[in-house]
């Protein structure tokens, strides 16, 4: 019961979240993109082509035209001037806040609604499932 009930919750902040991302001027998939591109904090366009599973010239493609529409910018790499890295654009940044006033409204919501002992209880549970997703993923277990 409580994996279906962990698997909803998870499914509705990832509605919420896609759907702020969304907008009439970016689809899904370049959505998609820019939280991959903010996920990995500042890739090379190889890092991010490497990440997504797709070609370096189809990533260049991508990459330009989220360039060409204000959400990503590429930053000259402070090591090796050759090289550059995808930054998320404060454009960008602003679609992010949608979704975390949903999840503002949703915390203060139980903190509302339970105890502070529960809440407490809550962080704690919370934290080691963040702690074991993060062991997975170290593991190679949640890669595209």
């Amino acid at each position: 019961m409580i994996n279906q009930e962990f698997k909803y919750v998870y499914d509705l902040f990832r509605e919420s979240f896609y759907e702020s991302l969304c907008s009439k001027e970016l689809s899904l998939p370049e959505a998609f993109s820019i939280d991959v591109i903010e996920l990995l904090q500042e890739p090379t366009i190889l890092e991010y082509a490497n990440y997504m599973h797709i070609s370096q010239s189809n990533a260049t493609y991508k990459i330009n035209q989220l360039i060409a529409k204000g959400y990503v910018e590429r930053v000259e790499s402070k090591t090796d001037k050759r090289s550059a890295h995808l930054k998320v654009t404060p454009k960008a940044k602003r679609l992010y806040r949608k979704n975390d006033e949903y999840i503002e409204s949703v915390m203060n919501h139980i903190r509302n609604s339970y105890t502070y002992e529960q809440v407490l209880l809550l962080e704690t549970m919370l934290k080691e499932i963040a702690k074991e997703m993060e062991r997975e993923k170290d593991h190679g277990k949640t890669h595209c």
